[in-house]
């Protein structure tokens, strides 16, 4: 894609490198439109001496270091640490991409609820502290119907926060219909860990950056390893380093062992007998850093059950009974009153009417499990679209990819909605999968028409923060 050789006020896709900016709760993701995949995934978050001096990026984030700490940037998809951010930006943006600013114009994907005063902080941002001549914020469920080529579907996002289930017609992300819970991934790698504190006393769950060597032993034989010589004894090693350098763990017990079952394993008509996943078909190992086998059974489903069923699985740990208080999944935004209404629906507001969700535990529990939340939000669709969105559902994120998620998901659905034709939609590949919101960021910019869709430092401050954000970036 050729680079434009003069400043001008129009960009367009085939004219310059525009900039694709995902930022994520666990990955941020950043590249060139008209590319296939980001140029650069990075963690979404940095490390920092307790003094406040230098601070590290990237693949320097997990060195351990003497009285070093490692926090996060990004929660539930927004920005939390502002100053950090900017300077992984800028180290993404020069020491990397090497960009000039003045003639890359940049996407910035976002997810639904997020506030006024957040997206005017985030706009002016970028235009103050990296001067892109222009820019243009773009929902993420927008993005991946992009991906897909589905102008009308419903985008089930399931990441690291959070779990959002999004319409999306005729292209753009409809905000009052939308709902979002916290039982995603990190509701899992937290499960795990409270499993492995509950269960397993005598596991050793000290992290690789510990261990210089190992002999394999099987559980509960103790732990068989030698540790590293680490600053100042070990000593130095803050405690959050440490428990993020755990979650690094628990995160990939999750992707090694958990699946999910075919249907509820507490509860419900269709129980299965907690005896089938305890047979040895369904048993796997895991050798932890300090080379104990651990076998799991029955354990791998329950943990991936606990997204469809939160309600059935409640933590020991008071501190991730607080961490995850009850949620129905409905979102209260403000500044929605001109959220998108398709034209047939604007012609006939006299029957803009959706009918009571399916009944489920919600009226004793305050839960909405995975199911609940996409059928919930099916059900709050205006009738005239409700077909069209069940038979273009879209299932992205990292944690779609736990085996079997969508199969379940997708018997669920037709269970409780007989009447609609369920056809879910998900990428085989998982690169694909986990960067779908970037890849549909590249894919908008590419078309021919998108010029017409960059805003201006200059206009941004003519028109005002108001009339842009509710009028330009929808």
């Amino acid at each position: 894609m050729a680079t434009s050789g003069n400043n001008t006020a129009v960009y367009g896709g085939d004219e310059i490198n525009a900039i694709v900016l995902d930022p994520g709760s666990y990955y941020s993701r950043v590249g060139y439109a008209g590319d296939d995949f980001p140029k650069l995934v990075i963690e979404s978050a940095y490390g920092e001496s307790k003094d406040g001096g230098k601070r590290f990026y990237g693949d320097r984030v997990g060195l351990a270091r003497e009285n070093y700490e490692v926090k996060p940037i990004i929660k539930d998809l927004m920005v939390t640490d502002w100053d950090a951010a900017v300077e992984q930006y800028r180290y993404c943006f020069e020491e990397y991409l090497q960009l000039q600013y003045d003639e890359q114009p940049i996407l910035i994907t976002e997810p639904v609820w997020t506030q006024h005063r957040y997206r005017q902080k985030l706009i002016e941002t970028f235009y103050e502290e990296f001067d892109f001549p222009a820019l243009y914020l773009a929902r993420k469920p927008t993005c991946v119907s992009f991906q897909q080529g589905r102008a009308n579907c419903l985008v089930v996002d399931i990441g690291h926060d959070s779990v959002s289930v999004t319409p999306v017609i005729d292209g753009i992300s409809l905000l009052k219909n939308s709902m979002k819970t916290n039982y995603a991934g990190a509701f899992i790698n937290d499960h795990i860990e409270d499993l492995i504190s509950s269960q397993y006393p005598k596991l050793c769950t000290d992290s690789y950056y510990k261990i210089r060597s190992k002999t394999p032993t099987t559980y509960p034989e103790p732990a068989q390893c030698v540790y590293r010589a680490l600053p100042n004894g070990g000593i130095g090693v803050t405690p959050l380093f440490d428990t993020y350098m755990k979650q690094h763990l628990w995160h990939e017990v999750k992707e090694a062992l958990v699946e999910v079952p075919d249907s509820k394993l507490h509860g419900g008509s269709k129980n299965i007998s907690n005896s089938i996943y305890n047979q040895d078909q369904y048993k796997r190992q895991f050798q932890f850093p300090a080379g104990q086998y651990v076998t799991f059974g029955i354990e791998r489903f329950e943990l991936a059950d606990c997204i469809f069923d939160p309600v059935s699985y409640s933590f020991k740990n008071a501190k991730y009974t607080e961490k995850y208080p009850p949620s129905n999944g409905e979102l209260t935004l403000k500044n929605t009153h001109e959220d998108y209404k398709p034209l047939k629906r604007a012609r006939k507001a006299e029957s803009n009417q959706s009918t009571p969700p399916p009944l489920d535990r919600l009226h004793i529990t305050g839960i909405r499990g995975l199911t609940e939340l996409v059928s919930s939000t099916l059900s709050n669709i205006d009738i005239d679209l409700r077909a069209l969105t069940a038979h273009n559902i879209i299932v992205t994120g990292g944690g779609s990819l736990i085996p079997q998620l969508t199969d379940r998901l997708y018997n669920e659905l037709s269970s409780i909605n007989p009447g609609l034709k369920i056809r879910l939609h998900a990428v085989g590949n998982a690169s694909e999968r986990t960067n779908q919101a970037w890849i549909g960021g590249s894919v908008l910019l590419s078309l021919g028409t998108f010029h017409q869709m960059w805003v201006s430092k200059h206009e941004y401050e003519e028109a005002g923060p108001d009339r842009i954000l509710t009028q330009r970036f929808r």
